[in-house]
């Protein structure tokens, strides 16, 4: 039988997509929902769109390495130089979908018994709340 840990109890719903989900069937219903285009909403450019719609035609789908293509990590790393000064070699960057797996990473590589992580309050959940 899979058992989880006892703390994985006081993980909740994350409150914006609660909240979303909530506009959402409200909004089907036919009322006006005035909500966050940054919960409901990814506003993107013109430009990202066609990049991706031009990546895709030329055959970039599918799988990419786990931790992200080299020519982004490579991007990032000169960034990272160009505005902070530091020197990162590609090979110590990865490329994350975003900011909730890097969290769930860095939980799962600190977060032993004991051990005390610090969490920004206010943080993407407390927006919704």
């Amino acid at each position: 039988m899979l058992r989880t840990i006892a703390a994985f109890d006081r993980i909740g719903e994350e409150n914006a997509f609660a909240v979303l989900a909530r506009a959402n069937a409200l909004s089907a219903q036919g009322r006006d929902i005035i909500i966050s285009a940054s919960v409901s909403r990814t506003s993107v450019h013109r430009t990202y769109v066609e990049a991706a719609v031009k990546a895709l035609r030329d055959g970039h789908h599918g799988y990419t390495p786990a931790n992200g293509i080299p020519p982004l990590r490579e991007a990032v790393a000169v960034d990272l130089a160009k505005r902070f000064k530091v020197e990162v070699s590609p090979d110590n960057v990865m490329i994350m979908p975003g900011g909730k797996p890097t969290m769930f990473m860095s939980i799962l590589m600190f977060g032993e018994p004991g051990a005390e992580i610090l969490y920004p309050d206010p943080d993407f959940r407390s927006t919704a709340r």
